[in-house]
């Protein structure tokens, strides 16, 4: 139905909104470009300017235009706090968290900035802070975010970023729970939900369970821009190739390949593991290796040191030999990097014993894939697959 010419401002949002989540971002860029910015107030032009921009980055993959309008805007209010807190939320998809942290702590530490600039701001805070490998502020960023009442789906950006924490810290019940309350009824929200949840199932090794339900929450975000979207995936392409499936890993990483770009640069290095073990699936130890690492410079680039770790985690169960030097200067530390410190040493001194004992403490903290792997890497030591020298 054509835009009534007595359509209010209020109207247009609702509108926009609908569309946007059905996927038809260029009918709801339509829908707000009808309005007339010159005749709006402050707060309405706000409201019009911020969903707009949002739209243009994510539903429309036009992240250099969304950028260039919120910096034009700027110019034209009187408070930055609410425009430098989306900015900081594209700065962080786009993979630069140096600038996503710098942006969120100056929005955070303003005495004038609305709820809604600082659900932005904390939220983004809170999932570069944890794949940076900074934990500590995190559920204190998420809390943060939730009080202030943000919109739309950046609870699961923040609870995304305490998911991750609760995984390198090596509490995978708890990262579960978080998934598990973040899923909403219906809607993106279910399958975000469902691809969080999924992670920790991967981590868990409950990889048939981890494949349902990312299939799910791809299927359902491809119709939508999120930078979920991709990532979902990534996810799944990774979850495939450990599972041995090699048609179906390709597919997916094609899918992720397809959909990926400036807006979903926080997850490039998802998208190289994913194609790391889709040459693990088709036995291509060397692609798998090859390509673990290229995760893990694409993380070290943009200073997402947890996510190196994570990188570095994959290569040594690939069995690369030569990982555990990757880890010198990586600044974390947690139950996490302490266990994949010592895979990797094992492995590299084809220590059959030490990798034993590793693959017995991932079990024990509920890392089975990993366990698994480990497990596997003894066999390979042992002749004839006996049991490890005592």
């Amino acid at each position: 139905m054509p835009d009534g010419p007595a359509d209010s401002l209020t109207e247009r949002l609702e509108r926009a909104q609908v569309l946007a989540w059905q996927g038809r971002g260029r009918d709801a860029d339509e829908v707000l470009a009808a309005v007339d910015p010159s005749t709006l107030s402050e707060t309405d032009l706000m409201a019009w300017a911020l969903p707009r921009a949002a739209n243009q980055f994510w539903m429309l993959d036009e992240p250099e235009r969304a950028t260039a309008f919120l910096r034009a805007l700027r110019g034209r209010v009187s408070s930055d706090a609410t425009v430098d807190a989306l900015l900081g939320t594209f700065a962080m998809n786009a993979g630069d968290l140096h600038r996503a942290r710098e942006l969120s702590a100056s929005v955070l530490a303003s005495a004038t900035a609305t709820d809604q600039a600082v659900g932005w701001a904390a939220s983004a805070a809170a999932l570069a802070h944890a794949r940076m490998g900074e934990f500590g502020p995190v559920d204190e960023l998420a809390n943060r975010a939730v009080a202030a009442g943000h919109p739309g789906l950046l609870r699961y950006t923040s609870g995304y970023g305490q998911v991750l924490a609760a995984v390198f810290r090596g509490d995978l019940d708890r990262a579960e729970s978080l998934a598990h309350e973040l899923r909403a009824e219906t809607g993106p929200g279910h399958a975000i939900g469902q691809l969080l949840i999924a992670e920790v199932s991967t981590f868990r090794g409950d990889l048939d369970d981890a494949v349902g339900l990312l299939r799910s929450a791809a299927d359902s975000l491809a119709p939508t821009g999120y930078s979920w979207t991709p990532l979902a995936w990534m996810l799944l392409a990774q979850t495939l190739g450990q599972q041995g499936s090699t048609v179906a890993a390709a597919k997916a990483l094609g899918r992720a390949e397809s959909r990926h770009g400036l807006k979903s640069m926080l997850f490039a290095p998802e998208l190289a593991l994913a194609r790391a073990w889709t040459c693990w699936a088709r036995k291509d130890s060397l692609g798998a290796v090859g390509a673990a690492r290229e995760a893990f410079r694409a993380a070290e680039r943009s200073g997402q040191s947890a996510v190196a770790l994570r990188a570095v985690h994959d290569a040594v169960r690939c069995g690369d030999a030569r990982a555990v030097s990757s880890l010198d200067g990586l600044p974390v530390e947690c139950v996490f990097a302490r266990v994949t410190a010592s895979h990797a040493r094992a492995l590299a001194a084809h220590d059959a014993i030490g990798l034993a004992a590793v693959a017995e403490e991932w079990q024990q903290l509920g890392f089975g894939a990993a366990a698994a792997d480990a497990a596997r890497q003894v066999e390979e030591l042992v002749p004839d697959h006996g049991e490890a020298p005592q």
